[in-house]
């Protein structure tokens, strides 16, 4: 008899468990509620409602945001936030250096540094030899343009009498902005024969950098609001700007019918070479960490590739044949690095 008893409790007792497995099997994941600051250049995806609602099915996250220049957010105050979403890993080392040290961290997002221009500008260039056209894509010669701008050339000197001053590339704040940052960066490097900038170049770059910087005058602290300036107010006010690759492939999804009408205008010109921009998330906390794992979710690597225009892991290799720009690089190949942390301060103390 006591057999039989012992033999029924334990029948009990598997029905149980196996049933509070399935339970917690099919129940939904614990509710996740994230507050932190983010790059302008990704609230495209975090605005999407397939990213939200996927990460909401998946994960039980809600990621709210803040938007912040790259450099901004690293050096202000944490109080509050339970991540950091710069586009730059020397944003990243700025983070450290002021101190502060992450919960986890993790590159999530690439896209490389790119120009952008109108057929006019395009057709002048070329006829100077600083833009060249391979296969339907436009390269820039980066110490070319470096020297023509830092000769006070002016548009009208390389055949565009009817713009006004000289060539310059606009750029947001570097101080304040990821994209800014990087151009401040690639252009020093132009400047120094295309050789990354140490602290000793950087001495005798300076004068020239402070002199261009006067020059383009006001710059602005986010990458998406120069972007769509440069789409809003035309040639005249903005011949070229210096932005992100996904910018004008986000804006090919996201505005299909405003980007057809000007897709034959809008040329996409890549620095030879150029830098990448890595978008690194900094978690601060545990809760953080839900992020992290979400934003490398292959699901929504593909749609920050296909949606948004992000080289990830996942489409890193994947073919741009889903963008129908004109003159999109299958490939980003010709990349050089940045200066280090410590002579990018240097350089963006100087242009203050």
């Amino acid at each position: 008899m006591k057999e039989r008893f012992r033999g029924l409790i334990i029948l009990l007792l598997v029905i149980a468990l196996a049933g509070g497995y399935m339970y917690f099997r099919g129940s939904k994941p614990r509710q996740v509620a994230l507050t932190g600051l983010l790059g302008g250049e990704k609230i495209g995806l975090f605005e999407s409602e397939e990213f939200k609602d996927y990460i909401q099915k998946q994960y039980g996250l809600t990621m709210d945001y803040r938007k912040a220049g790259s450099f901004d957010m690293v050096q202000g105050s944490l109080d509050g936030q339970d991540y950091l979403f710069p586009a730059s890993q020397l944003a990243s080392e700025l983070f450290i250096k002021e101190g502060h040290r992450a919960q986890s961290d993790d590159i999530v997002f690439n896209t490389p540094i790119v120009l952008y221009s109108r057929k006019a500008v395009v057709d002048a260039l070329k006829q100077n030899g600083i833009v060249t056209e391979r296969g339907s894509v436009h390269y820039v010669n980066m110490e070319k343009l470096a020297k023509l701008i830092a000769a006070d050339t002016t548009w009208a000197d390389v055949g565009l009498p009817q713009l006004y001053g000289n060539v310059l590339v606009d750029t947001t704040d570097p101080n304040k902005s990821n994209s800014g940052n990087m151009f401040l960066g690639l252009l020093a490097n132009a400047l120094n024969g295309n050789r990354p900038v140490n602290g000793a170049d950087a001495e005798a770059i300076i004068p020239q950098l402070q002199k261009i910087y006067r020059v383009i005058g006001y710059m602005p602290a986010s990458s998406a609001d120069m972007f769509n300036q440069f789409l809003k107010q035309g040639l005249g006010a903005y011949p070229i700007i210096a932005g992100y690759e996904n910018q004008l492939l986000e804006f090919s999804k996201t505005d299909p019918d405003i980007y057809a009408q000007v897709k034959d205008q809008i040329y996409i010109l890549y620095p030879e070479p150029t830098v990448w921009s890595s978008h690194v998330y900094l978690s601060l906390n545990e809760k953080g960490d839900v992020g992290l794992k979400a934003l490398k979710d292959p699901k929504v690597q593909e749609m920050a590739w296909k949606n948004h225009g992000f080289r990830t892991v996942v489409s890193g290799t994947a073919s741009a044949d889903i963008y129908s720009i004109p003159g999109l690089a299958p490939e980003i190949t010709n990349v050089m690095s940045m200066p280090d942390i410590d002579t990018m301060l240097l350089l963006m103390n100087a242009v203050k």
